[in-house]
């Protein structure tokens, strides 16, 4: 690969920034860092919420957030898009999980709500509920389950849903049916006039996939499903490496 100096970086944060303990090394923040002071502007793509990401933005200072899988983006502390569902549309969802007794998180602006207490939501940022009565409009519902009929029939209760399987636990996402990483970008391309093909993007789950696909270099990380390693323009080292830092170093600086 030869080297691109790219005018926006965009890092996915679990499985990919972040370690498998939820830390981000010194040598991946540095090198980042390094991006920023050649003028290289920073973006987080994440499928977390606001409140659930916060520890590791403040950590980054990105330029650019998009969270909730491409449902609220902000530039520069401003938002520049959102899609989500309304109170209506989230009763409906999160009711079909709790009428089969799921672990639910609903992800809404000021903070997400779960309904278990395990490690899996032993996150800060996250408020517990049992959902009864629950009624607020929301950006993303995630569904305990591995049952794709669930999640067919749970998605048809609202027009315009989809849903989508995480690779590395047994739960379910629903959004809105235009709402994804790359669709973020379109807006994002819009307000700062930066084409994707002057992106990098780096990525390991199938959420990440349009995003990888979509821009100038897509990097997949080593411990990334092989679907999305085959949509990566490279595949570099585990995300329990400093394999970022070793590709921002070698390709970008």
């Amino acid at each position: 690969m030869n080297h691109f100096t790219p005018k926006l970086l965009l890092f996915d944060l679990d499985g990919t920034l972040l370690d498998s303990q939820k830390r981000i090394s010194r040598k991946n923040l540095e090198a980042i860092e390094k991006c920023r002071s050649q003028g290289i502007m920073i973006g987080v793509a994440t499928a977390r919420s606001e409140s659930t990401c916060a520890r590791f933005v403040d950590c980054i200072h990105p330029e650019l957030l998009i969270s909730n899988s491409g449902a609220l983006v902000r530039l520069h502390g401003t938002v520049i898009y959102q899609c989500g569902f309304t109170s209506e549309e989230t009763a409906l969802i999160v009711g079909a999980g709790v009428a089969e007794h799921r672990g639910i998180t609903v992800d809404c602006d000021d903070t997400t709500y779960c309904n278990r207490n395990i490690s899996f939501f032993n996150e800060p940022g996250m408020t517990y509920t049992d959902f009864s009565d629950f009624a607020r409009s929301s950006f993303k519902i995630c569904i305990e389950g591995t049952d794709t009929d669930f999640a067919e029939r749970t998605a048809g209760l609202i027009d315009d849903c989809s849903w989508l399987a995480f690779s590395d636990c047994d739960w379910f996402k629903f959004s809105k049916s235009t709402v994804s990483k790359g669709d973020a970008l379109r807006h994002v391309v819009s307000r700062t006039g930066i084409p994707t093909r002057h992106m990098v993007a780096f990525g390991d789950d199938f959420v990440d996939v349009e995003m990888l696909d979509i821009c100038g270099v897509g990097v997949a990380m080593e411990n990334a499903v092989d679907e999305v390693k085959q949509h990566g323009d490279i595949v570099i080292g585990s995300n329990d490496t400093d394999a970022i830092s070793e590709y921002l170093f070698e390709y970008v600086l």
